[in-house]
């Protein structure tokens, strides 16, 4: 048996169904949040209920999903892949470094014209932002720690997992994998604030899975791409800024030049890289793909 004609256990899930539980568990987990700080008559701190929240939703809906698995036969080995020998680190590396160039660039062009159409808003948002505690002020190593855990670890692995892992994979199964590529990459990044960065980021991992067949390289570079963001904030966060809200904005849009000449550099070499790795329609999904290995 090949992997033309073996049967695709991905046609089976739904990614709506993934959402839906994504939409259940946390409105669950903020009902029982609410009546343990009613019960305990005390108010947890949000960004620790944030992170807490996170790894609550996600690990459930990567278990609930390895559910999926043992009742449609789809066997995790072959969705997590095997590291080709030998392979290639600083390439990847390299590549990592560009996109966080890339959503930095985007990030800043994106500011200055959110900042432009929409000023009110923006102010309202960084009025929010200052004004609300931050943990670091009052347990830094633990909260440092704990949120380096959260992104670095935990976050590589759960997305790369639902996102590349499974939802890629079905929409690939469904409308083929330079669609599903796209979508899924769009997807990917409207769940961060950083829309336009975080798409393309979700499209390159998405390539990279399908091009390795296994989820390692990804979750690597998802780590690494991660542990450089929490890096430059923690640097950001040591340095004290008594500038009020209207200058932090003035600020922030006076770097819109620096974004467009980063993007500059960035975007050619990202844009070569997809389209010398880019699959073709009929590609084979990495499942398939690995299942074929063991089958022959």
């Amino acid at each position: 048996m090949t992997a033309e004609n073996s049967p695709n256990p991905f046609l089976h899930l739904k990614v709506r169904y993934l959402c839906l539980r994504a939409i259940l568990l946390t409105i669950g987990l903020g009902i029982v949040l609410g009546l343990v700080e009613g019960f305990l008559r005390v108010k947890f701190n949000n960004q620790f209920t944030t992170l807490f929240l996170y790894i609550l939703i996600f690990s459930f809906l990567c278990l609930w999903q390895l559910a999926d698995f043992q009742r449609f036969g789809i066997r995790l080995q072959y969705v997590v892949g095997r590291l080709p020998k030998k392979y290639k680190w600083l390439p990847m590396l390299g590549l990592v470094f560009l996109i966080i160039l890339f959503s930095l660039s985007a990030y800043l062009v994106s500011f200055y014209l959110l900042s432009l159409a929409a000023p009110s808003f923006v102010e309202n948002v960084m009025r929010q932002l200052a004004s609300s505690p931050s943990p670091r002020n009052t347990a830094p190593p633990f909260y440092n720690l704990f949120s380096a855990i959260v992104y670095i670890v935990i976050a590589p692995i759960t997305e790369e997992f639902l996102f590349r892992g499974i939802i890629l994979q079905r929409w690939a199964s469904k409308w083929g994998i330079p669609t599903a590529l796209i979508v899924s990459g769009i997807m990917f990044g409207m769940l961060h604030a950083n829309v336009l960065g975080l798409s393309l980021f979700g499209i390159i991992m998405g390539v990279l899975y399908i091009k390795t067949r296994t989820l390692i390289v990804p979750i690597a570079c998802h780590a690494f791409n991660n542990s450089l963001a929490v890096g430059m904030g923690l640097l950001s966060s040591g340095s004290k800024t008594t500038t009020s809200v209207t200058n932090q904005i003035e600020q922030l849009r006076s770097l819109w030049w620096i974004g467009v000449v980063l993007m500059l550099i960035s975007l050619p070499l990202l844009a070569r890289f997809l389209y010398r790795n880019w699959p073709r329609q009929g590609t084979l999904i990495p499942y398939l793909l690995n299942s074929s290995q063991h089958i022959e």
